[in-house]
């Protein structure tokens, strides 16, 4: 068939309607620039109908009302929008009626997409062929998407009619919510297939995010700036936007949303050696802020199947720490990524000079001991030692270091903190940027909090309130083991946690000016290793041990043990073994006279800044130590 302009075509329209032919002429313009120019032309001359005005809303056309319309036509007429109809519904049958339809007046259809069709009913009849059609220059098709109402999506139309009435008017791209079942028509009936609509490069499977995440992401596609565990940060992963390489790995391995969220967690294990030290890191960054159930799930996969679980443990949250305590149970050295994945333990392992040699070795093998959980022969028979000459009587009482403060100082009391958390302290007060001059002092006997109260309540200054968190941790075995036997000493992750938030609360009280200085000290410490090595003594005794057996009021019918003391009308002792009738504890215990027990730190803070650094704080590597007892491999 011949393709003409559409002036060459106006031309052949105007020859038909002067001809005597009842039955209607059809011109094929594919072009929306055609269809408008011949709306334009036959303005004035002609009556315009349209297609859509014969569909109610989502209704398919009403054949009835079009003939009838057209047999009580007054004028000659042009309509648009039938190949439009046609080519959406593959309704042909309504073409082949109109063909062959004797009209009184003159109809003229303008036809789009259905080229072929006429073409092909043109080859069939030739009277159709030469008198009823002809084709005009011009291309184009429609692209219609059709999205289901139930996604209320906005589109350019909210029903057929209007997708007709939009295509009569020369859209050829269009929008439309329908429920009709169309042709040559893209149906949308979720967010997925929305989102590859319009991002074809978009590479999700279709189960990979949630039906509620894909209406997310076809409202609003940023995926920068979000959470880790967002969920449009993993799909960021199928816009190729993903720059951190833990994340990349972690969603690389993800075939869901759910499997990222997992593997967040657990990809570490899949990471070479190569990379492990970076992903570590960025890991540990990531999953810091996270609550998920698949941490406990993490964590007991570690404990159960890494034989270096120090290794894939972070110290963001309790669970993992304490995982990395029970770890190290029974170790002849601590693992060397304990230092760097736990900082706040090897702060509390490290060394501090107490001004003492002896007492300085003592309290480095003690906190060891206390980590590890081992039996050491050679540090109990030093505290049997001990025990007989009482080194303790070297140092002052708390009382006389308390005396000597002066200025506006604040008084803390934090219950129970011993001698042995000193380089914790010290480096807590670097972290804050605290200066903290740290003195040993020596509580009273035994070491109870009934006979070491009176230098809080004769302290004529301002005090806080005192602090019981530390001691009421130590008696609470219940928090730590199913059974209460505290089986390892998890509790010292609480235990430094405590002290960490005591001087944040001091730096903020000086912060704003509560103080010049705050002093910070303790009724008593307390014994781990009390617990450990902790057994009755030979010796039976008319009195019945107090608190876990650590001390027992004066009998004179009885003669005091070597390894006690007597003071405040008791006996107490200085080495492990403990009175018969006193009930152990399982976390620690306090009353007796060994030096984690009686030895308490006497810490003045201020803002002046730290004049001796943490450096000068730790002595030399002392001498005549068991190679055993070099704190990292």
């Amino acid at each position: 068939m011949e393709t003409l302009s559409v002036a060459a075509a106006t031309e052949k329209i105007r020859a038909y309607l002067k001809r005597d032919i009842p039955r209607p002429y059809f011109v094929i313009s594919d072009g929306a620039d055609e269809c408008a120019e011949f709306q334009k032309i036959f303005s004035g001359t002609l009556a315009q109908i349209y297609i859509s005005d014969f569909c109610a809303g989502d209704s398919p056309l009403d054949n009835d009302l079009l003939v009838e319309r057209l047999d009580a036509l007054e004028r000659d007429t042009i309509c648009f929008g039938l190949g439009g109809y046609i080519y959406f519904t593959a309704q042909e049958d309504i073409l082949r009626e109109l063909q062959d339809r004797n009209f009184k007046r003159k109809v003229i259809f303008i036809c789009s997409g259905v080229a072929n069709l006429l073409e092909r009913l043109a080859e069939e009849d030739s009277k159709f062929r030469a008198n009823q059609i002809c084709r005009v220059a011009g291309s184009g098709s429609f692209s219609v998407v059709s999205y289901s109402a139930n996604l209320n999506v906005p589109t350019d139309a909210k029903n057929f009619s209007a997708l007709l009435k939009l295509a009569e008017s020369g859209s050829r791209s269009i929008t439309v919510q329908t429920d009709l079942p169309l042709e040559n028509v893209r149906e949308i009936t979720s967010f997925y297939d929305a989102i590859k609509f319009r991002e074809p490069d978009f590479s999700a499977p279709p189960d990979a995010l949630s039906a509620q995440q894909c209406q997310e992401y076809f409202s609003d596609d940023n995926c920068t700036g979000y959470p880790p565990e967002h969920w449009r940060s993993f799909a960021a992963g199928f816009k190729g936007k993903i720059l951190n390489r833990y994340l990349k790995f972690v969603f690389e391995h993800s075939a869901g949303y759910e499997d990222y969220l997992r593997n967040l967690f657990f990809a570490l294990f899949d990471a070479d050696d190569k990379n492990f030290a970076e992903f570590y890191a960025l890991r540990k960054a990531a999953v810091k802020n996270i609550s998920s159930p698949y941490l406990s799930e993490y964590v007991a996969r570690v404990e159960k199947s890494a034989t270096d679980a120090v290794k894939f443990l972070t110290d963001n949250t309790a669970a993992e720490r304490r995982a990395m305590i029970r770890a190290v149970q029974g170790k002849e050295k601590i693992p060397a990524a304990l230092e760097k994945n736990y900082p706040a333990l090897a702060d509390y392992l490290a060394d501090f000079d107490y001004g003492d040699e002896e007492l300085t070795e003592y309290f480095r093998r003690y906190r060891k001991i206390k980590l590890l959980n081992v039996d050491d022969e050679n540090f109990k028979r030093r505290v049997r030692e001990l025990a007989l000459n009482r080194p303790f009587n070297r140092f002052e009482t708390r009382q006389k270091l308390l005396e000597r403060a002066g200025g506006n100082a604040k008084l803390y009391w934090l219950d129970a903190l011993g001698a042995e958390f000193c380089g914790y302290i010290q480096a807590r007060a670097v972290q804050f940027g605290l200066h903290a001059e740290i003195e040993i002092a020596r509580a009273d006997l035994p070491t109870l909090t009934s006979q070491n109260k009176y230098f809080y309540d004769d302290w004529r200054g301002a005090k806080f309130d005192k602090n019981q968190q530390l001691d009421e941790l130590k008696h609470s075995p219940e928090k730590f083991d199913a059974d209460g036997k505290c089986s390892a000493p998890t509790y010292l992750d609480a235990e430094l946690e405590i002290i960490g938030k005591v001087i944040e609360e001091i730096k903020n009280a000086l912060a704003v000016g509560d103080a010049d200085k705050i002093i910070l000290t303790s009724d008593h410490g307390a014994s781990r290793l009390a617990v450990m090595y902790g057994r009755e003594n030979k010796f039976r005794m008319n009195s019945v041990g107090e608190h876990s057996g650590r001390c027992c009021p004066i009998n004179y019918l009885d003669a005091r043990p070597d390894c006690a003391s007597e003071e405040n009308g008791y006996w107490v002792l200085a080495n492990y073994d403990r009175f018969s009738g006193g009930r152990l504890s399982s976390v620690e215990v306090h009353g007796g006279a060994t030096l984690e027990e009686i030895l308490v730190p006497v810490v003045e803070f201020s803002l002046q800044g730290a004049e001796t650094s943490q450096a000068e704080k730790i002595p030399a590597p002392l001498e005549n130590l068991d190679e055993g007892f070099d704190f990292f491999e």
